[in-house]
């Protein structure tokens, strides 16, 4: 029996009249890679953004591994072992590759302005430390990309600009990674290919547990192991990828009325 690793009870988030997300509850088991679907506007990102503290949720609870994080800021979040990615790139394409990562590991930082100036070997250690990190992160995506860690993010293509952002969520080690539309912008051929290695890095690190917004259902079925279906900010159903496709009430409000498994 896997253990819960996050849960939300009851998960609420209004913007005047418009309600975003309406007494959402939702498990998540460790280990698993949970499929978030629903359509445009069904309260997926703003799960997201309430769950890692860009929002204050109106009512309800979120549980992350025992402790009450309801309305955590995003840094304290992160400090409890929840990283993200976002649908829009978030990174700064005049640095380098190596420095964007960077940017996701502040909580192990020394920002202390004299004692990096003073203890330069220290800070030259820690350095090289965590070059060695990142390039450990950078091979299990694209191993090409491990000699120009110091070539800047606007030189890649828009697959490797997502692997670095996928980097950068790791390097803080979270327990628990939310992964919002990494396919976009990429061909079905590239998504495929990232998706294959989310798989492959979900092996070497078998506690992580992701959620992933992904619009492609074939996606979907490929790499979850458990979806959960939101429409108008409630939760129509969850269970197997399986499961949800024979739903009808899935099938009326995402996939349309008369599809069928093939066409998905």
């Amino acid at each position: 029996m896997s253990k819960v690793l996050f849960s939300c009870r009851s998960l609420t988030m209004k913007f005047g009249g418009l309600t975003a997300l309406n007494k959402l509850d939702l498990d998540i088991n460790e280990g698993d890679i949970l499929g978030l679907v629903g359509p445009n506007g069904s309260g997926k990102t703003t799960f997201f953004n309430v769950v890692t503290g860009i929002y204050r949720p109106t009512d309800g609870q979120v549980v992350f591994d025992g402790y009450d994080i309801t309305g955590f800021s995003p840094q304290a979040v992160f400090e409890a072992g929840i990283s993200r990615t976002f649908q829009r790139s978030r990174l700064c394409l005049e640095l380098s590759i190596f420095d964007n990562i960077m940017l996701g590991n502040f909580k192990t930082h020394n920002l202390g302005i004299l004692g990096n100036i003073f203890r330069r070997k220290a800070f030259h250690k820690t350095c090289a430390e965590e070059i060695e990190k990142a390039v450990e992160l950078i091979r299990l995506l694209n191993p090409a990309l491990v000699g120009s860690i110091h070539r800047p993010v606007a030189d890649l293509s828009m697959i490797d600009r997502r692997r670095i952002e996928i980097c950068r969520a790791l390097i803080g080690k979270p327990r628990l990674l939310f992964l919002d539309e990494p396919s976009a912008g990429m061909t079905h051929d590239e998504t495929n290919q990232l998706m294959d290695e989310i798989l492959a890095m979900k092996s070497d690190e078998r506690r992580l547990t992701i959620v992933l917004i992904e619009h492609e259902m074939g996606i979907i079925g490929k790499v979850t192991t458990r979806c959960a279906v939101l429409n108008f900010g409630e939760k129509l159903c969850d269970g197997t990828y399986q499961s949800i496709v024979e739903n009808p009430l899935v099938q009326e409000a995402y996939l349309g009325q008369e599809v069928t498994e093939d066409e998905v």
